[in-house]
């Protein structure tokens, strides 16, 4: 008899850090390909202590080094271009990486909501029969 594993105890789904939505106000720097220094206020969608996914309307290349700094508290931290994903109304997912790990660098309340849920709506649920009362 075997055990199944749960999905997300698996090797390759494991994270370094829990990843929590967040909507932080930043300020994205860095040079564009003619070396141009680009400034874009931005936000993050998704927050770890090792990197975020943010939106942004200037192209960036994977592995491009740039700068983040978090409007609220002033704290500016490296980043490093991990994935380039979808664009969508003139915004392209970023998913950036610390150069060094920074947990205190986004300042997230402590019951912020995971991002791997969804938002539940109980009314909703109990329609559907989904829930007891």
């Amino acid at each position: 008899m075997s055990i199944a594993v749960p999905a997300d105890l698996l090797p390759q789904n494991r994270r370094r850090s829990k990843r929590v939505r967040a909507r932080v106000p930043l300020c994205v720097r860095f040079q564009d390909d003619t070396k141009r220094s680009v400034s874009e206020q931005t936000h993050s969608v998704i927050v770890n202590e090792h990197g975020a996914l943010i939106l942004l309307a200037t192209p960036v290349h994977l592995q491009q080094i740039i700068r983040l700094e978090n409007v609220a508290s002033e704290k500016e931290v490296l980043c490093r271009v991990a994935l380039v994903g979808p664009t969508f109304m003139g915004k392209t997912q970023i998913a950036v990486e610390f150069i060094m790990p920074m947990p205190q660098f986004w300042a997230v309340p402590a019951k912020a909501e995971p991002a791997n849920s969804a938002p539940h709506n109980q009314k909703s649920a109990e329609r559907v029969g989904v829930l007891k009362k």
